[in-house]
């Protein structure tokens, strides 16, 4: 009888559902939900860092209420993704991105965590971006350069150096090299191109705000 008892109990333990929890983020508009409560501290603190880095590069602050969902799966390739319009964010879980993070990656030598709170400073710069003004159907390019390049400010100085590691810093990229056929072929080569070219700028931030306030533009009308 006791057996019996216990069993059904074990059962009744591995059917309970699995609750996630909702974190406001102090001083943001930032609502996360995650399974795991690190998780959800995990992208408070990238969010209260994408502040600081928005306030320091130009970038529009996120005023709109942005929920955050950390969820164990996504479309394949994919880390996290910005719903446009909708001020709703999903992010890989730590562990479930570190799975699929190729060991060539330039983001390999980071730890679970540090490597999800860039991915979370990537997505809420496109959460910030969501009204930059396009004379186009979209502006990809200019999209992603500012997002990779407050990814790469969120790290350490030490692995923003590593990042680079191997490339010719001396050789200037040109705009050209900062194009959708790179991005959609090799995201971490247009990754590097964009630190190396933001980084390469007499005024690095003032640039950004040049393509936040539309009067640069990095992308070119394509007739399809």
């Amino acid at each position: 009888m006791r057996a019996l008892t216990f069993q059904t109990a074990t059962l009744m333990l591995l059917s309970w559902p699995v609750h996630s929890e909702t974190l406001s983020c102090a001083g943001s508009k930032v609502t996360v939900t995650a399974l795991r409560a690190h998780d959800a501290r995990l992208a408070c603190d990238a969010a209260a860092h994408a502040k600081t880095l928005f306030e320091s590069c130009n970038i529009p602050a996120i005023t709109r209420p942005l929920r955050i969902s950390v969820v164990e799966d996504l479309k394949p390739n994919c880390f996290g993704q910005y719903h446009c319009g909708e001020d709703r964010i999903e992010l890989l879980a730590p562990p479930a991105m570190q799975a699929r993070l190729s060991p060539d990656s330039a983001y390999a030598e980071l730890s679970n965590d540090a490597f999800f709170k860039s991915i979370a400073v990537h997505e809420l710069t496109h959460s910030a971006l969501d009204d930059m003004p396009c004379p186009f159907k979209a502006c990809l390019v200019a999209h992603e350069y500012i997002a990779y390049v407050m990814q790469a400010m969120s790290l350490s100085p030490e692995v923003q150096r590593q990042f680079v590691k191997g490339v010719d810093l001396e050789r200037k990229v040109s705009r050209d090299e900062l194009n959708p056929f790179i991005y959609f072929m090799a995201p971490d080569l247009f990754a590097r191109k964009a630190w190396l070219h933001f980084s390469q700028r007499d005024d690095p931030c003032g640039f950004v705000g040049q393509i936040v306030d539309g009067a640069v533009l990095l992308d070119y009308e394509r007739f399809e």
